[in-house]
């Protein structure tokens, strides 16, 4: 599936597609993607404001991979294989 900035992850590897605007009212998401953010698994990947966030578990490390396309139009992606 393609995130965003010719940035691609497998569909297999994703486990939650996020708006961020709503998931970072609560403060558990706002803690999460800081413990992202300090261990260095977090992959910024927008030229403008966010506006949602890919969780990805691979074979070998967790991402979070924050996108400027919307949470909806990366969901309709997973759903067809883009």
């Amino acid at each position: 599936m393609h995130i965003a900035k010719n940035e691609t992850v497998p569909d297999r590897e994703v486990v939650g597609i996020f708006d961020i605007e709503t998931a970072t009212l609560s403060s558990d998401s706002r803690g999460f993607l800081k413990t992202m953010q300090d261990s260095f698994r977090a992959v910024n990947l927008c030229t403008d404001l966010p506006s949602s966030f890919v969780i990805t578990a691979g074979a070998f490390t967790d991402r979070v991979y924050i996108s400027s396309l919307s949470a909806k139009t990366l969901y309709r992606r997973v759903e067809s294989g883009v």
